[in-house]
């Protein structure tokens, strides 16, 4: 009796290991924490911070513009077998006359020897080295807006890269409370199959008593085998809504979990009066559009920084030296300015002005247009949240007459007064307006994620 007792304790803990490792192997995923996931995995993100890092570097080369640049050069050179070089001595030539040295001539010889000489080059090495260096001193405002378009572009890659993550965190809110609804719909499926199970017992005992037809009975057992269908099809559903979930969260497809957040029954309708003002304000999209107005006025401008004047300095020192000639390294030091005044290009600047201009309107109109679509569709997503808020309180009503209608049915089903149809028909009725109801919750949750999204509040924290 006590070994049978000993089994039993060993039957009942390794029952209770097993459960809690299998609690323990199934995660729990919060909605935050799956945001956190789908951010680090996410490599169409990854890739917009490396643009914005990519702008940032950018920048900082801009700002080197405003810096000398120094600079240092070697050239050697190598020449061999070269003639040698020789001059004959003799007496140099002279005027023979005042006149004659006015005139040019000097075909005369003087009393002055010259020795001449001699050179043996063979092989002849050049050496010629310095450094230098050059500063800007006006280039038409070039390179202050250049850096302002480097500036600009930095924040527009930053808006870029928080306008991915809003989309992303849409997607993964999207993704989790499809989840919880199909959860929440399965758990329905089960309740609805366990009351026509019951009522098909009820059926079956009924016609074996012969108080009921078979058509009867085939009723309910047609409608709980449509029932079991479509459990197996909620399941399935679930199944591959897990393994979406997954792959946006970089987690393996076939990875269990369990979701930490439900759904609400509880739900308020929230303040939407400030949606139109601070899309406007805050929207990634009209940010970039306004930086790239920004830059193509800063083209425009350095379009006409190339045909106004350019100045600039610079300071060099070199040597020269020359193999067997040169034995001692001399540096000279040299300084020059620079002034280039554009006089005549054959209209080339009047025509690069009007393009840029035509960019210019371009972009303001693209901007305009973007102003009127995100106004429309703030007001769209507006209204679907009134419509969503007010289906969760049609649902609720319609949850709570079929619980009344259903519980009636079931009396006057009891006593002759309805029949299986009636019934079957009250249990779907019921069915249905708990399903609205989890749809209804499910896409309102969706819906302040996107509230947040299209008012341009769903950025980044840090």
């Amino acid at each position: 009796m006590k070994k049978i007792r000993m089994n039993y304790k060993i039957i009942i803990l390794t029952v209770f290991i097993i459960g809690t490792q299998t609690l323990h192997a199934q995660q729990m995923l919060s909605i935050k924490e799956c945001r956190r996931k789908a951010v680090e995995h996410n490599n169409e993100l990854k890739i917009s911070y490396y643009q914005k890092q990519e702008a940032v570097a950018n920048q900082k080369a801009a700002k080197t513009a405003y810096l000398p640049n120094v600079s240092a050069s070697a050239e050697l050179m190598y020449m061999p077998g070269l003639d040698d070089f020789s001059i004959p001595g003799g007496f140099l030539n002279t005027a023979i006359s005042e006149e004659a040295a006015k005139n040019g001539d000097f075909s005369g010889l003087s009393n002055v020897w010259s020795p001449g000489m001699s050179l043996d080059l063979g092989n002849l090495t050049v050496l010629t080295g310095g450094v230098s260096v050059s500063q800007a001193i006006y280039a038409g405002g070039k390179i202050r807006y250049s850096n302002k378009q480097a500036e600009a572009g930095v924040a527009i890659f930053t808006d870029a890269h928080n306008l991915k993550y809003s989309e992303i965190i849409e997607q993964t809110d999207q993704t989790y409370w499809n989840v919880v609804s199909i959860t929440a719909n399965v758990k329905l499926a089960k309740k609805y199959i366990e009351m026509l199970s019951e009522l098909e017992e009820q059926m079956i005992e009924m016609y074996n008593l012969g108080l009921t037809p078979a058509s009867e009975k085939l009723k309910v057992s047609v409608q709980k085998n449509e029932a079991e269908l479509n459990l197996v099809k909620a399941n399935n559903a679930l199944k591959i809504s897990k393994m979406y979930l997954n792959h946006l969260i970089g987690q393996d497809l076939e990875v269990e979990f369990q979701l930490a957040n439900t759904l609400d029954l509880n739900v308020n309708l929230y303040d939407l009066s400030y949606g139109e003002r601070s899309a406007l304000a805050m929207r990634s999209e009209l940010k970039i559009l306004n930086k790239q107005v920004e830059i193509s006025e800063y083209e425009k401008k350095i379009v006409m920084a190339d045909f106004l004047p350019q100045l600039g300095v610079s300071a060099s020192y070199t040597t020269n030296y020359i193999k067997d000639i040169t034995n001692d390294l001399t540096f000279n030091p040299t300084f020059a300015g620079q002034l280039t005044i554009p006089i005549f290009q054959w209209g080339k600047g009047k025509h690069k002005q009007e393009a840029a201009k035509l960019k210019i309107d371009q972009t303001k109109t693209e901007l305009k247009n973007t102003n009127e679509l995100i106004k429309l569709e703030v007001q769209q997503v507006k209204i679907k949240i009134v419509e969503s808020f007010e289906s969760i309180l049609i649902a609720k009503k319609n949850i709570q007459e079929a619980q009344e209608s259903l519980e009636e049915t079931k009396v006057s089903f009891e006593v002759g007064l309805n029949n299986t149809t009636d019934l079957l028909n009250a249990q779907a009725t019921w069915q249905s307006a708990n399903a609205q109801l989890i749809s209804s919750l499910a896409q309102y949750e969706v819906l302040q994620t996107t509230w947040l999204k299209v008012t341009g509040n769903l950025n980044p924290t840090e």
